[in-house]
């Protein structure tokens, strides 16, 4: 399927379960038979109104036995191109991450079982949303061999236009927002601290106590799914909350 055909075809679709579909179709013909959509930090699990105690899969098709086996295990706790999710750009292959020296026996044990089940030749493409989500979407086949390296390139843009467009209907059907709300003064102590103004400087600057600085930013941080200050600024300035 052609990029502008499915871009067309996932924007005109009524449910996020029809995206998913023509995304399913999409890279289907590029010999891929399962799909994972995958949330990977806790912002990412408040957009969709993910339990982060159960399997942090937002949707699947994969062998039927695998969600069961990965979640008993507790694979998502050392799955390690789940844990390297928020810093990917760009899609990868399983293998390059299998054959890394550092991998644990239990690591290791993860990858061959998936291949036990039914997934080979996997790849996965990170996909990062506007206020810290971070999500992951793993593709493997039913065939051990492939004829081709896979079109990353042509992959990752059917990716992004997929969770764009599942993204949009999941969230309106939900009623979840995909924005955190701050509030004037949490965005006010955000936004001198990304002009490098300290809690002591910006209270000075506002006319209110450290303290209470102090306050609106770990509230800041805190919707904003970060425990870090200089991230909380970088996750709003991308989301467009705050200005550099």
């Amino acid at each position: 399927m052609r990029a502008s055909e499915f871009i067309e075809k996932t924007n005109a679709a009524a449910t996020p379960e029809d995206v998913f579909s023509l995304f399913h179709a999409a890279v289907k013909e590029h010999g891929f038979d399962s799909i994972g959509f995958i949330s990977t930090t806790p912002a990412a699990q408040r957009a969709f109104d993910v339990d982060s105690k159960i399997l942090p899969a937002l949707t699947v098709n994969c062998p039927e036995s695998w969600p069961k086996h990965y979640l008993a295990k507790r694979y998502a706790e050392i799955d390690p191109i789940l844990l390297a999710a928020p810093r990917l750009r760009s899609p990868v292959a399983w293998a390059d991450f299998e054959n890394q020296d550092r991998l644990s026996p239990k690591q290791r044990q993860l990858f061959r079982e998936s291949r036990e089940a039914g997934m080979h030749n996997g790849v996965s493409i990170p996909i990062h949303g506007p206020a810290g989500e971070s999500f992951l979407i793993s593709l493997a086949s039913a065939a051990s061999h492939r004829d081709r390296p896979p079109d990353f390139g042509h992959l990752h843009l059917l990716s992004l236009q997929f969770y764009v467009a599942f993204a949009g209907l999941a969230t309106e059907a939900t009623g979840v927002p995909t924005m955190p709300r701050l509030t004037e003064r949490e965005r006010e102590c955000l936004s001198w601290s990304a002009q490098g103004k300290s809690a002591w400087a910006t209270s000075m600057i506002l006319g209110v106590s450290e303290n209470t600085v102090n306050f609106h930013l770990k509230s800041g941080m805190r919707k904003l799914g970060t425990t870090n200050r200089v991230q909380a600024v970088a996750i709003a300035v991308r989301a467009g909350l705050i200005q550099p």
